[in-house]
């Protein structure tokens, strides 16, 4: 079954040039709806990743179960994954910027070029940002700030293979009084770069004072990383 629903999945993707822009954003959806609905934590073979046409991203929302998003297109530097019901999340260099289809939705991060991730491995020890944000009920422009900080090298491992990254803390602080249920203003953003080429394999990130964490997979850069290694990686591991 799993086999069969992989199968699908590639035959959709490959026909997605064929579809409009208008026709794309429901027609994916829909056909990772198919894929995916009997899986209750989604985690794709290395073999099926290592092959495909397009980038995938494991998402887990608070408590729910981890599911996978896939790329619809790259605009502006913007990434913008759909997952199967319908959500939208667009990042840029591994940050979440927008959001599409959840209870309140970040609308607009202003500043987003200034992004100290951006510099990646060469980011400064003394980098800071401030950036403003929109939110979908009755919140605009309310401001916050973050300080950066790196942590020792570590290994972290996929699919069974160990990969050297760089931590990077975010400290973040939500500066203005909100509508948001909160207990506290400030709170810690992580982010796990490749050691080699400073690319973003791994973040848990909280959009809000108190919201759900995302924890977001870049499980297709995770495999090219894996593939410039030369590591040897089981096709079935997942």
């Amino acid at each position: 079954m799993a086999a069969k629903k992989l199968l699908l999945l590639a035959c959709c993707l490959s026909s997605l040039s064929l579809m409009s822009c208008s026709g794309t954003y429901r027609s994916y959806a829909d056909m990772l709806k198919l894929a995916f609905t009997e899986t209750p934590d989604v985690k794709l073979p290395y073999s099926f990743l290592s092959s495909a046409s397009h980038d995938y991203l494991y998402v887990k929302h608070g408590e729910q179960a981890q599911v996978a998003m896939a790329l619809m297109f790259i605009e502006r530097g913007q990434f913008k994954w759909v997952s199967a019901d319908r959500v939208v999340l667009v990042t840029e260099q591994g940050r979440i910027v927008r959001t599409i289809g959840l209870t309140n939705d970040l609308v607009h991060l202003t500043n987003s070029s200034s992004d100290p991730l951006k510099k990646q491995l060469k980011l400064s020890s003394t980098a800071n940002w401030t950036r403003l944000a929109d939110w979908q009920h009755s919140e605009y422009g309310y401001p916050t700030t973050s300080t950066f900080q790196f942590g020792p090298i570590q290994s972290m491992s996929f699919f069974g293979v160990q990969l050297e990254v760089v931590p990077l803390i975010e400290n973040v602080h939500y500066i203005a009084e909100s509508n948001f249920v909160r207990f506290d203003d400030k709170w810690q953003n992580l982010f796990w770069l490749d050691a080699k080429n400073g690319a973003v394999l791994k973040s848990v990130q909280l959009l809000a004072p108190g919201a759900e964490p995302f924890e977001l997979t870049f499980i297709s850069e995770v495999v090219r990383q894996l593939q410039r290694s030369g590591k040897d990686v089981a096709a079935d591991a997942i």
